[in-house]
């Protein structure tokens, strides 16, 4: 007969005494010497038990081993002494102060669960302001995950990055790969501009990079130069570069070379093909979004007219969007409803939507109805659209707008709200673009039946971008490649 007995939390008493012998100085059998004037007494076992480095070191192909007192040499006192303290209580502490020193030294030692807590903090930790420090300090250790994540914020950040003082003092392999990278996005007040204005400010940032020590790097203007997607940008502007005070013979042949691209043919696959043509950074996409508010549009009356309304807001290369609204709400019989609704596009067209089922007859405006207009500032698009609807008749109690611009307060610049929500069976609805730097291209309508009648709910149009991303297991997604022509998600249009 035999009765095996164990005990669940061994190991952890056992960890707890020999850390109270650590402290104690008890059948410590080597010296470690952390500092000119400072040293650790420990036990061979823990060490070789919690570092390969160690573990090596004090075996018996290393005659440093067998010695009393080891040096270690290279590493910050304080850092090797937490990581000790670690071995015996397997607790640590990362924070902003130490996580390079503790990162360097968990790298040297082998210490890979105390290394991978540092590579999370940081990966948590980047910012506009931390990202390219980050981005160097993972390619000096060839942290290729970390690395991916603080480069692609660089990218996805690029306008903001490129003002700070880090950037200026980045050294210049790293600048080439971002101006390298397909994926260089360019966002100013929160949208994404057109491909001239984005190549703009990349070009500006290469000339302020110049700048900053111009005596050294004039020479590598040459070799950043062709890097901008020059060809993208005007006639007018090319030839305004030609005259900067930096732009040397070489580079005018390379602007020179920019503008012949643009007037000729580029051969498909060729080398010059991808500095012709403005960056594919992401998917330009449209998703129609629907929202309860039953309302047609007069163009309902005209079916070709519709279809090309329709085609106009599926159409991504029109660049379509919109620029102002005009309300009118009643008041009477009850709480206030917008009656009608005006959408006014950058191409000076619009598009008036009325309150009632798909064979009400319209009329003119009623100009008796409570009246409200605004139309958006220069670089202003509509981001939010908060909606309060009649859960019964699908008419708009209450709309408000919000704008990629920010108010006294930081807080993003509202339109309303317009019309009151103090009534009983209300649906709120708040949409917005679902990808990246969206904006309110469009409003339509589309045939649903309820009660035996046939009514048109209106639907949000956005256009915005889906940018690569780490999903949540912190790996690296890209888009799928772009097809011939942007695809367009949640088309519902009748």
């Amino acid at each position: 007969m035999a009765l095996r007995c164990s005990e669940l939390n061994h190991g952890s008493v056992l960890l707890r005494r020999l850390s109270a012998m650590y402290k104690d100085g008890r059948f410590s059998d080597v010296s470690l010497k952390i500092g000119p004037e400072r040293t650790l007494r420990a036990h061979r076992v823990v060490l070789a038990s919690f570092s390969p480095y160690f573990e090596a070191l004090l075996g018996d192909n290393w005659k440093e081993g067998k010695e009393d007192e080891i040096e270690i040499l290279g590493l910050h006192g304080t850092t090797v002494s937490d990581l000790i303290e670690y071995a015996y209580s397997g607790h640590i502490t990362v924070s902003k102060d130490n996580v390079q020193a503790l990162l360097e030294a968990a790298n040297f030692l082998g210490v890979e669960l105390v290394k991978q807590s540092c590579i999370d903090f940081l990966k948590d930790s980047i910012d506009n302001e931390t990202c390219l420090g980050i981005w160097q300090l993972a390619d000096m250790f060839a942290l290729k995950e970390l690395s991916k994540v603080a480069k692609q914020h660089t990218l996805q950040h690029f306008a903001d990055v490129c003002k700070l003082e880090e950037f200026v003092s980045l050294p210049s392999g790293f600048l080439t790969e971002l101006l390298t990278d397909e994926e260089l996005c360019v966002v100013h007040e929160n949208l994404i501009p057109c491909a001239e204005e984005r190549e703009k400010i990349v070009l500006q940032a290469v000339f302020e990079y110049i700048e900053h020590d111009k005596e050294n790097r004039r020479c590598l203007l040459p070799k950043l130069l062709p890097l901008v997607r020059l060809s993208t940008l005007s006639e007018a502007h090319l030839k305004e570069i030609m005259t900067h005070r930096l732009v040397v013979d070489s580079c005018k042949q390379i602007l020179e070379k920019a503008q012949k691209l643009k007037v000729d043919p580029i051969e498909e696959d060729s080398s010059e093909e991808k500095w012709a043509l403005p960056r594919k950074f992401g998917n330009y996409i449209i998703t129609w979004v629907p929202s309860e508010a039953m309302y047609f549009e007069e163009l309902k009356r005209f079916a070709a007219e519709h279809r090309t309304y329709l085609g106009r807001l599926n159409d991504l290369d029109n660049d379509l969007y919109v620029t102002g609204m005009e309300l009118w709400i009643q008041h009477e019989d009850g709480p206030p409803v917008v009656r009608q609704l005006k959408v006014y596009y950058n191409d000076d067209s619009r598009c008036t939507f009325r309150g009632g089922n798909l064979t009400g007859v319209a009329t003119d405006i009623d100009h008796s109805l409570e009246h409200h207009e605004f139309h958006l500032k220069q670089n202003e698009r509509i981001t939010k659209v908060e909606m309060c609807t009649n859960l019964h008749k699908g008419l708009i109690r209450k709309l408000t707008f919000y704008t990629n611009k920010k108010n006294a307060h930081g807080l993003p610049k509202r339109y309303g709200p317009y019309g009151d929500d103090d009534a009983q069976d209300i649906n709120y609805d708040s949409m917005e673009a679902p990808e990246s730097y969206g904006f309110l291209a469009g409003v339509a309508s589309s045939v649903t039946e309820s009660e035996f009648r046939l009514r048109r709910r209106l639907q949000f149009v956005w256009r915005s971008y889906a940018l690569p991303r780490y999903n949540n297991g912190g790996h690296y997604e890209t888009p799928p490649p772009l097809p011939p022509r942007p695809t367009i998600r949640h088309v519902i249009p009748s």
